[in-house]
């Protein structure tokens, strides 16, 4: 019997000689090397050498991503037309490459696979980006949020649920029962997760307006180049909700380091993104909270601790915003005394 890592080695070679074969005779394109990119969760991915130039090869995993069901492979679609035309208007991320007039591709074995331009950058560590960086990222962050700002709405945008925020909580509060050698920093953000539930009134949301955003905006999908450069990848997700969350979870992803929020990397990724889109003084308060209402019942789980980096990065985050929930109005509200 294999073990899992072998398992796992098997699929992705499988799955990459299909697709590269599907690149050779449908796209003319010859693979003379390749090395494998292990970001993200699931999806092969590869940087491959042409003979002229590098491309990004995205294949979508078919447990993960169901994209022979239409409506699934129409979402990521419209999310891939979105990055075509970020690039085409406002150079914040890679351009996907089309064929026959299509983006996402099938291969001879039914594996789906996108080709992107290359770009020549590195992923920073999280809550390491200095105020150069963040404000350069605020810059491209606003970029973004401008150009999505001019598409139409497409439904109802995404809203946190209470009973469902609460749902979530109450297992892992049940859990934690049952558990006496539970951290107690873990076990404190469990409870006072539940109290902020009790009293949250997601009325205080109401004033926001809701608008396409990237939705998973953290530093594994930011790239910086050598020049300091910037491009955003993955755009899988790109949701109609507010563009609020991208900017709380972008500055929690960059400027939070050691149980700190990094007050002058935070003013710079605010003034670089007020160059180019809108937001409005001590909204950042506001955004957090609502981040805390998409995220906080995903990370703050009693196994927590046996979380593997990003995860774990994520319910540091989580429990940053529990613990110093309080203070988000008096430091970074209307009023701030930290950043507006």
């Amino acid at each position: 019997m294999k073990n899992p890592t072998e398992a796992l080695a098997i699929e992705e070679s499988l799955a990459r000689e299909d697709v590269f074969a599907h690149l050779s005779r449908e796209w003319n394109i010859e693979v003379c090397s390749y090395s494998a990119v292990y970001r993200g969760l699931s999806n092969w991915k590869w940087v491959v050498n042409t003979p002229d130039n590098k491309l990004f090869v995205k294949c979508y995993h078919p447990k993960r991503y169901r994209l022979d069901e239409p409506k699934h492979k129409i979402s990521i679609a419209r999310s891939l037309s979105f990055q075509r035309l970020l690039h085409d208007r406002a150079n914040v991320c890679p351009d996907v490459m089309m064929h026959n007039g299509e983006m996402i591709i099938q291969s001879d074995s039914g594996y789906f696979y996108v080709v992107m331009e290359h770009f020549d950058g590195t992923p920073p560590r999280a809550g390491c980006l200095d105020a150069n960086m963040m404000y350069r990222l605020g810059q491209a962050s606003g970029r973004m949020h401008a150009v999505l700002s001019q598409y139409p709405e497409q439904g109802a945008p995404w809203r946190p649920v209470l009973t469902t925020m609460q749902e979530k909580w109450q297992i892992q509060m049940d859990q934690s029962m049952e558990l006496p050698s539970l951290p107690t920093r873990l076990k404190r953000a469990l409870e006072r997760q539940g109290e902020l539930l009790h009293q949250l009134d997601l009325s205080i949301f109401d004033a926001l307006v809701p608008g396409w955003a990237h939705w998973d905006l953290w530093v594994d999908n930011i790239l910086i180049g050598a020049d300091g450069d910037i491009r955003l990848v993955d755009f899988d997700t790109v949701q109609w909700g507010y563009p609020e969350v991208d900017v709380a979870r972008v500055i929690l992803s960059g400027a939070l380091r050691n149980g700190q929020l990094q007050i002058g990397p935070t003013a710079a990724f605010l003034k670089g993104y007020r160059e180019e889109s809108p937001f409005a003084p001590g909204r950042l308060s506001l955004s957090l909270q609502l981040l805390w209402c998409r995220e906080a019942h995903w990370w703050l789980k009693t196994n927590m601790d046996t979380f593997s980096a990003p995860p774990k990065r994520f319910a540091e985050e989580m429990l940053w915003l529990t613990e110093h929930w309080d203070h988000l109005d008096t430091w970074l509200g209307p009023e701030g005394i930290m950043v507006k």
